[in-house]
């Protein structure tokens, strides 16, 4: 596949961290790709790290950001992270090392929007509530958490709604793209040995390729 900035427009659905060997590298990847004309969006992961380093002393959000990966991401911010015990203080001291020494990175995240939209087209991390009227009125948590109450109800909107969160193997038993009735789901699944998955749009046609 070729790609340039300058003819093409591209667009990254989130989820940039946790679970990788590399996380600040990719964030930083990413943080030059927009830089260079690309459209980044959040997931559901970059904002458990949001809520984390933001909020150490919510129990929950530590709970829920080491539970989902959020381990090897932290290995990459920390210095000497295998030294350290894990108890409360520490997750209070890794979230302020984290902002101090790489708000940069936090506010980049923190900049990211929940969906980008174009005349037959919504990109969106997880989804969209698919029962309301105006789809921009979905919350937070449905564009970058939902996955049953979208994927399984069809939506009224005239647009097809490019999503991912949900691996492709959840709704195809492939890692390759799904296309449903006017969703297309991406999510190869990399993370747990799948595919990273790349859609092409050009006049109209998809044409799909992975690493």
């Amino acid at each position: 596949m070729k790609y340039s900035s300058a003819t093409d427009q591209l667009i990254l659905l989130g989820d940039y961290i946790d679970r990788g060997k590399d996380n600040k590298k990719v964030v930083e990847f990413v943080r030059e790709l927009e830089g260079y004309g690309a459209i980044a969006l959040s997931g559901n992961h970059d904002q458990m790290f949001l809520d984390y380093v933001k909020r150490p002393h919510v129990y929950s959000n530590v709970y829920n950001y080491l539970r989902n990966g959020g381990e090897t991401t932290l290995k990459n911010y920390i210095k000497d992270f295998e030294s350290y015990q894990w108890h409360d203080e520490s997750y209070r001291q890794w979230a302020e090392e984290i902002m101090l020494q790489h708000g940069d990175d936090v506010e980049f995240l923190e900049s990211l929007p929940y969906y980008h939209e174009t005349e037959d087209y919504i990109f969106v991390h997880a989804g969209i509530n698919p029962h309301l009227k105006d789809w921009k009125n979905s919350g937070r948590d449905d564009f970058i958490w939902i996955r049953d109450q979208f994927l399984n109800h069809d939506h009224e909107h005239k647009q097809t709604i490019i999503h991912g969160h949900t691996p492709c193997t959840y709704l195809h038993k492939k890692h390759d793209i799904y296309f449903g009735n006017k969703k297309i789901g991406i999510d190869g699944a990399c993370a747990y040995g799948g595919q990273l998955n790349c859609l092409e749009i050009k006049d109209g046609e998809h044409k799909q390729y992975h690493i």
